[in-house]
Protein backbone atom coordinates (compact mmCIF):
# COMPACT_ATOMS: atom_id res chain seq x y z
CA UNK A 1 0.00 0.00 0.00
CA UNK A 2 0.99 3.77 -0.60
CA UNK A 3 1.22 5.79 2.05
CA UNK A 4 0.74 9.05 0.09
CA UNK A 5 -0.75 9.24 -3.63
CA UNK A 6 -0.95 12.09 -5.54
CA UNK A 7 -3.62 11.92 -8.99
CA UNK A 8 -3.20 14.35 -11.79
CA UNK A 9 -4.24 14.70 -15.64
CA UNK A 10 -1.59 16.65 -17.47
CA UNK A 11 -1.31 17.18 -20.78
CA UNK A 12 2.15 19.23 -22.37
CA UNK A 13 3.91 19.63 -18.98
CA UNK A 14 7.49 19.04 -20.25
CA UNK A 15 9.01 22.36 -18.71
CA UNK A 16 8.41 21.30 -15.16
CA UNK A 17 7.08 18.01 -14.60
CA UNK A 18 10.56 16.59 -13.17
CA UNK A 19 10.58 19.50 -10.89
CA UNK A 20 6.68 18.83 -9.75
CA UNK A 21 7.16 15.34 -9.01
CA UNK A 22 10.64 15.74 -6.91
CA UNK A 23 8.42 18.32 -4.96
CA UNK A 24 6.43 15.76 -4.00
CA UNK A 25 8.63 13.04 -3.16
CA UNK A 26 10.54 15.11 -0.99
CA UNK A 27 7.57 16.26 0.82
CA UNK A 28 6.41 12.66 1.08
CA UNK A 29 4.33 11.41 -1.22
CA UNK A 30 5.37 7.75 -2.79
CA UNK A 31 3.31 7.04 -5.30
CA UNK A 32 1.40 9.35 -8.37
CA UNK A 33 -1.45 8.27 -11.05
CA UNK A 34 -0.75 10.52 -13.84
CA UNK A 35 -3.36 10.14 -16.74
CA UNK A 36 -1.43 11.47 -19.91
CA UNK A 37 -4.16 13.24 -21.87
CA UNK A 38 -2.68 13.13 -25.36
CA UNK A 39 0.50 15.04 -25.04
CA UNK A 40 2.81 15.61 -27.80
CA UNK A 41 5.63 16.73 -25.97
CA UNK A 42 8.26 14.53 -24.18
CA UNK A 43 6.61 15.01 -21.35
CA UNK A 44 5.97 11.09 -21.07
CA UNK A 45 9.50 10.66 -21.59
CA UNK A 46 10.56 12.33 -18.46
CA UNK A 47 8.53 10.39 -16.61
CA UNK A 48 10.41 6.86 -17.94
CA UNK A 49 12.70 6.54 -15.14
CA UNK A 50 9.80 7.09 -12.72
CA UNK A 51 7.82 4.86 -14.00
CA UNK A 52 10.61 2.12 -14.05
CA UNK A 53 11.27 2.69 -10.30
CA UNK A 54 7.64 2.17 -9.93
CA UNK A 55 7.07 5.25 -8.17
CA UNK A 56 4.76 6.33 -11.21
CA UNK A 57 1.43 4.40 -12.57
CA UNK A 58 1.35 6.15 -15.89
CA UNK A 59 -1.96 5.94 -18.02
CA UNK A 60 -2.55 7.00 -21.95
CA UNK A 61 -6.27 8.50 -22.43
CA UNK A 62 -8.28 9.35 -25.15
CA UNK A 63 -11.29 10.54 -24.22
CA UNK A 64 -13.03 13.19 -26.11
CA UNK A 65 -13.91 16.97 -25.71
CA UNK A 66 -16.39 17.71 -23.24
CA UNK A 67 -17.81 19.35 -20.04
CA UNK A 68 -16.99 16.72 -17.70
CA UNK A 69 -14.35 14.75 -18.68
CA UNK A 70 -11.63 15.72 -16.64
CA UNK A 71 -13.84 14.10 -13.77
CA UNK A 72 -14.52 10.73 -15.78
CA UNK A 73 -11.28 10.54 -16.36
CA UNK A 74 -10.55 10.46 -13.14
CA UNK A 75 -13.61 7.92 -12.18
CA UNK A 76 -12.31 5.77 -14.99
CA UNK A 77 -8.61 5.38 -13.94
CA UNK A 78 -7.95 6.13 -10.44
CA UNK A 79 -11.64 5.42 -8.83
CA UNK A 80 -11.01 1.82 -9.22
CA UNK A 81 -7.56 1.54 -7.24
CA UNK A 82 -8.21 4.29 -4.55
CA UNK A 83 -7.91 1.74 -1.91
CA UNK A 84 -4.42 1.16 -3.40
CA UNK A 85 -3.29 4.33 -0.98
CA UNK A 86 -4.00 5.22 2.80
CA UNK A 87 -4.47 8.99 1.22
CA UNK A 88 -4.61 10.36 -2.16
CA UNK A 89 -4.30 14.28 -3.55
CA UNK A 90 -6.01 15.16 -6.34
CA UNK A 91 -3.58 17.75 -7.92
CA UNK A 92 -2.95 19.83 -11.51
CA UNK A 93 0.81 19.79 -11.88
CA UNK A 94 0.99 24.21 -11.60
CA UNK A 95 -0.40 23.39 -7.73
CA UNK A 96 2.57 22.27 -5.34
CA UNK A 97 0.79 21.46 -2.25
CA UNK A 98 2.53 21.42 1.47
CA UNK A 99 2.83 22.19 4.80
CA UNK A 100 4.56 25.10 6.68
CA UNK A 101 4.28 22.72 10.08
CA UNK A 102 6.21 19.81 8.34
CA UNK A 103 8.20 19.44 4.91
CA UNK A 104 6.26 15.27 4.99
CA UNK A 105 3.12 15.97 4.50
CA UNK A 106 2.22 12.14 6.13
CA UNK A 107 3.13 13.45 9.24
CA UNK A 108 0.20 16.01 8.91
CA UNK A 109 -2.43 12.64 7.44
CA UNK A 110 -1.02 10.54 10.35
CA UNK A 111 -3.04 12.38 12.43
CA UNK A 112 -6.13 12.72 10.09
CA UNK A 113 -6.89 9.17 10.75
CA UNK A 114 -11.07 10.29 11.59
CA UNK A 115 -11.61 12.76 9.00
CA UNK A 116 -12.24 11.20 5.44
CA UNK A 117 -11.16 14.63 3.23
CA UNK A 118 -9.86 17.51 3.23
CA UNK A 119 -10.35 20.74 1.34
CA UNK A 120 -7.57 23.25 0.60
CA UNK A 121 -7.73 26.90 -0.80
CA UNK A 122 -5.03 27.66 -3.45
CA UNK A 123 -3.16 30.52 -3.14
CA UNK A 124 -2.30 32.17 -6.38
CA UNK A 125 1.76 33.17 -7.38
CA UNK A 126 2.03 35.37 -10.70
CA UNK A 127 4.42 35.57 -13.36
CA UNK A 128 7.14 37.92 -11.13
CA UNK A 129 7.62 39.73 -14.03
CA UNK A 130 8.92 36.94 -16.26
CA UNK A 131 8.56 37.08 -19.82
CA UNK A 132 10.44 34.16 -20.71
CA UNK A 133 10.04 30.52 -18.78
CA UNK A 134 12.67 30.05 -16.53
CA UNK A 135 14.32 26.76 -15.63
CA UNK A 136 12.49 26.39 -11.82
CA UNK A 137 9.15 27.25 -11.17
CA UNK A 138 9.57 27.64 -7.10
CA UNK A 139 12.44 29.31 -7.74
CA UNK A 140 11.39 31.55 -9.87
CA UNK A 141 7.94 32.79 -9.39
CA UNK A 142 8.28 34.57 -5.67
CA UNK A 143 5.41 36.79 -5.92
CA UNK A 144 1.77 36.26 -5.12
CA UNK A 145 -1.50 37.41 -4.39
CA UNK A 146 -1.91 39.80 -1.38
CA UNK A 147 -4.48 37.36 0.12
CA UNK A 148 -3.67 34.23 1.51
CA UNK A 149 -5.48 31.93 0.46
CA UNK A 150 -6.71 33.59 -2.71
CA UNK A 151 -10.39 34.11 -2.35
CA UNK A 152 -10.40 36.25 -5.64
CA UNK A 153 -10.53 34.32 -7.88
CA UNK A 154 -10.86 31.51 -5.82
CA UNK A 155 -10.08 27.59 -6.41
CA UNK A 156 -10.18 24.25 -3.77
CA UNK A 157 -8.00 20.90 -4.30
CA UNK A 158 -8.74 18.17 -2.39
CA UNK A 159 -7.06 15.26 -0.38
CA UNK A 160 -8.96 12.02 0.48
CA UNK A 161 -8.28 9.25 3.33
CA UNK A 162 -8.95 6.34 0.88
CA UNK A 163 -10.10 3.79 4.15
CA UNK A 164 -13.76 5.74 3.22
CA UNK A 165 -15.57 5.32 0.65
CA UNK A 166 -16.90 7.68 -2.27
CA UNK A 167 -18.51 7.39 -5.70
CA UNK A 168 -16.80 10.14 -7.44
CA UNK A 169 -13.51 12.17 -7.70
CA UNK A 170 -14.69 15.08 -9.31
CA UNK A 171 -12.04 18.30 -9.97
CA UNK A 172 -12.73 20.15 -6.88
CA UNK A 173 -14.03 17.54 -4.39
CA UNK A 174 -14.84 13.67 -4.03
CA UNK A 175 -18.72 12.44 -3.70
CA UNK A 176 -18.64 10.53 -0.45
CA UNK A 177 -20.96 7.14 -0.77
CA UNK A 178 -21.98 8.19 3.07
CA UNK A 179 -23.66 11.52 3.39
CA UNK A 180 -23.51 11.34 7.18
CA UNK A 181 -19.77 10.88 6.25
CA UNK A 182 -19.56 14.52 4.11
CA UNK A 183 -21.44 16.23 7.44
CA UNK A 184 -19.35 15.18 9.73
CA UNK A 185 -15.48 14.19 8.37
CA UNK A 186 -15.27 16.76 5.92
CA UNK A 187 -12.91 19.69 6.73
CA UNK A 188 -11.28 22.72 4.97
CA UNK A 189 -7.80 22.87 6.95
CA UNK A 190 -5.78 26.12 5.06
CA UNK A 191 -3.82 26.40 8.19
CA UNK A 192 -2.14 23.18 8.39
CA UNK A 193 -1.42 22.96 4.28
CA UNK A 194 -1.31 25.61 1.67
CA UNK A 195 -1.17 24.96 -2.23
CA UNK A 196 1.35 27.06 -3.94
CA UNK A 197 -0.98 27.55 -7.54
CA UNK A 198 1.66 28.85 -10.41
CA UNK A 199 -1.14 29.38 -12.95
CA UNK A 200 -0.03 32.12 -15.19
CA UNK A 201 3.48 31.36 -15.23
CA UNK A 202 5.74 33.51 -18.01
CA UNK A 203 3.89 35.17 -20.46
CA UNK A 204 5.47 32.92 -22.85
CA UNK A 205 4.24 29.89 -20.84
CA UNK A 206 0.84 31.55 -21.27
CA UNK A 207 0.93 31.83 -24.89
CA UNK A 208 2.45 29.21 -25.98
CA UNK A 209 1.06 26.27 -23.79
CA UNK A 210 -1.55 27.43 -21.92
CA UNK A 211 -3.37 28.75 -24.56
CA UNK A 212 -3.13 26.31 -27.23
CA UNK A 213 -3.41 22.88 -25.21
CA UNK A 214 -7.02 23.82 -24.34
CA UNK A 215 -8.64 23.55 -20.96
CA UNK A 216 -8.80 19.92 -19.45
CA UNK A 217 -12.30 20.09 -18.93
CA UNK A 218 -12.96 21.78 -22.17
CA UNK A 219 -15.32 23.92 -21.42
CA UNK A 220 -12.58 27.22 -21.88
CA UNK A 221 -10.50 28.54 -24.01
CA UNK A 222 -7.71 31.10 -22.38
CA UNK A 223 -6.34 34.24 -24.10
CA UNK A 224 -3.63 36.40 -23.79
CA UNK A 225 -6.30 38.89 -22.15
CA UNK A 226 -6.76 36.17 -19.41
CA UNK A 227 -3.21 36.45 -18.44
CA UNK A 228 -3.79 39.71 -16.15
CA UNK A 229 -6.62 37.56 -14.19
CA UNK A 230 -3.82 35.46 -12.53
CA UNK A 231 -0.82 37.63 -12.92
CA UNK A 232 -0.76 38.44 -9.00
CA UNK A 233 2.47 40.08 -7.76
CA UNK A 234 1.31 41.53 -4.52
CA UNK A 235 3.62 39.81 -2.10
CA UNK A 236 7.00 38.27 -1.68
CA UNK A 237 6.85 34.79 -0.59
CA UNK A 238 9.54 32.48 -0.07
CA UNK A 239 8.50 29.96 2.24
CA UNK A 240 8.04 27.27 0.42
CA UNK A 241 11.29 28.06 -1.44
CA UNK A 242 13.13 27.85 1.89
CA UNK A 243 11.88 24.61 3.00
CA UNK A 244 12.63 23.02 -0.81
CA UNK A 245 16.07 24.48 0.08
CA UNK A 246 17.45 21.26 1.21
CA UNK A 247 15.65 19.06 -2.22
CA UNK A 248 18.20 16.74 -3.67
CA UNK A 249 17.26 17.78 -7.37
CA UNK A 250 17.95 21.79 -8.16
CA UNK A 251 16.53 23.45 -10.53
CA UNK A 252 18.94 26.68 -10.17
Amino acid sequence: MHDLSVGCLFKNETHSIVEWLEHYIYHGVTHFYLINDKSDDDSCSKLTPYVEKGIVTLFHANWGTYLGRQRDMYNHFILPILRESKWLMMLDMDEYAWSPHSIDLKAQFDQMSHIGQVQVEHTLFGSSGHISQPTSIVKSFIKRSSQLPTKNPGNLKYFVNCSFTFTSLNVHHATFADKEDELHKFLILNHIFRINHYSCQSREFWEKVKCTRGDSDNYRTRTARDFSETDLNDVEDTTLLDQNSKMPVSYA
